[in-house]
């Protein structure tokens, strides 16, 4: 006789209730594992290719020893000609002080010889082939005063641009403006300007005479007298009462040039009132005379 097994007993529960669930599970899990996706597509591996400028950054670089010559092209290079431990040449010719060369000596002796605070050996031209650099020995104090005279040559050379300035005068200018054009014109000087002064009439003005002409002329040399170091750089062109051209300079107030012209100013200034003076003096005495004769 076929028994009939009941499907509501507890034995059948229980295993639905804790058994079944996992059985479930391992079953998709195996089903999973089986299966292969075929919409997976792995993107190839390549090896890392480093970048050149890493691969620059690992490239052992040889630093020189001792004040050898920096390479031009870079941007801590030198300027200026290379002195004492930074001359590399072994041997050097020497200009001595009547600049005739000497040697050849060995670089490094003659750079310990030396008082560094007061001297430097300084290149004054490279090696060429089998001839030696050329190399001459400083003083300090020298060379910074020589330095100091460039430096304000320079200064004045960049006061001093020769600007050009212009200024235009009526043949019959009124006083009262002419005492205003000299004192721009002496400005323009003292500031060392090259002046190009035209004279002509001007329209709708009278006519002046020569005299007057000549006067105004005179006039504007007078003040070129009274100006230290101020000059005609050339002949006026033109005609008086007409069109004339004067062309005038000056160095500039303060400078060098200008002081040096200041001291020979004042002295034939000093010279001429002394001669004035003995000249007034022999006309007073020869005055006395004459009234003592007379008496």
């Amino acid at each position: 006789m076929r028994v009939t097994r009941c499907l509501f007993n507890s034995r059948t529960a229980l295993h639905r209730v804790f058994v079944s669930p996992f059985e479930k599970v391992e079953a998709l899990s195996r089903q999973s594992a089986l299966l292969i996706p075929s919409t997976r597509v792995l993107q190839p591996i390549s090896a890392p290719i480093p970048s050149l400028a890493r691969h620059a950054s690992m490239v052992h670089r040889f630093k020189k020893k001792g004040g050898g010559a920096p390479d031009p092209t870079s941007s801590g290079a030198k300027k200026g000609p290379l002195e004492n431990d930074e001359i590399t040449d072994r041997q050097v010719m020497i200009v001595n002080e009547e600049n005739k060369l000497e040697g050849p000596f060995d670089t490094f002796k003659v750079v310990r010889s030396l008082d560094l605070d007061r001297e430097v050996l300084r290149m004054v031209s490279e090696a060429r082939g089998p001839r030696h650099a050329i190399c001459k020995i400083i003083n300090i104090e020298a060379l910074r005063e020589r330095e100091r005279e460039q430096e304000q040559a320079r200064k004045e050379n960049a006061k001093t641009k020769q600007k050009s300035k212009d200024l235009e005068l009526n043949w019959a200018i009124a006083p009262h403006d002419l005492g205003h054009k000299l004192k721009q014109l002496r400005t323009f000087l003292e500031k060392g300007f090259k002046v190009e002064v035209l004279l002509a009439k001007k329209k709708g003005s009278r006519t002046a005479t020569r005299d007057e002409a000549e006067t105004l002329i005179q006039t504007i040399r007078d003040l070129l007298a009274d100006t230290p170091g101020a000059r005609e750089t050339k002949a006026p062109e033109g005609t008086p009462l007409k069109v004339m051209r004067m062309y005038l300079t000056a160095p500039v107030k303060g400078s060098t040039a200008w002081i040096e012209a200041k001291a020979a100013f004042d002295r034939l200034a000093a010279e001429k009132a002394a001669a004035e003076a003995a000249l007034a003096e022999q006309e007073a005495l020869k005055n006395g005379s004459t009234a003592a004769e007379a008496s």
